[in-house]
């Protein structure tokens, strides 16, 4: 599984079963709409089960992620939490220091085991952008995710142009 979409079904894994959930209203309405509705009931019936096999997609994720998260070390999930999950920031301490530079050098490591993690559990890039890509909201994530990273590697390029033009300066 490619890192970016590792990053996106981290950033997920919180909201997966309130996704599953507006997927269940969502079936329910088009249920409810298809009384009055006058389109084919074909057409009708491939849209709720569109919809129903897009909830089996999320909460398979869900368990998938679960499990991947459970093979980690009370450690490396710790690296996850206070990246991905930032729900117990404020209340818990960490057992290593997130400004450290060691402290990104281990995040890139586990995300690249997690990653591997969800491919060798059938979590595939082709499942990904088969599947989960059909679902709105795992295509903005991944627009977001992506508009990060290449924001940051814009940050860091320039970081790096002007800490080369500075030493060009100083050997001159």
């Amino acid at each position: 599984m490619k890192e970016v979409y590792a990053k996106v079904t981290l950033y997920a894994f919180k909201n997966l079963l309130k996704i599953a959930d507006q997927i269940d209203e969502l079936v329910e309405k088009k249920a409810f709409s298809s009384i009055s509705d006058t389109s084919p009931a074909l057409k009708q019936y491939e849209k709720i089960t569109a919809l129903t096999y897009q909830k089996r997609v999320v909460l398979s994720l869900a368990v998938n992620i679960g499990r991947a998260l459970g093979k980690l070390s009370a450690s490396e999930y710790e690296y996850l939490d206070y990246k991905y999950f930032r729900g117990a920031r404020n209340s818990k301490t960490y057992s290593f220091d997130p400004s450290s530079r060691n402290y990104f050098r281990i995040q890139n490591r586990v995300l690249k085991k997690y990653a591997f993690i969800m491919d060798r559990g059938g979590f595939t890039d082709e499942r990904f952008e088969k599947e989960l890509l059909a679902i709105d909201f795992f295509r903005e994530m991944l627009k977001r995710v992506t508009e990060k990273e290449n924001a940051r590697k814009k940050c860091a390029a320039a970081i790096l142009s002007k800490t080369v033009a500075i030493a060009d300066f100083r050997i001159a």
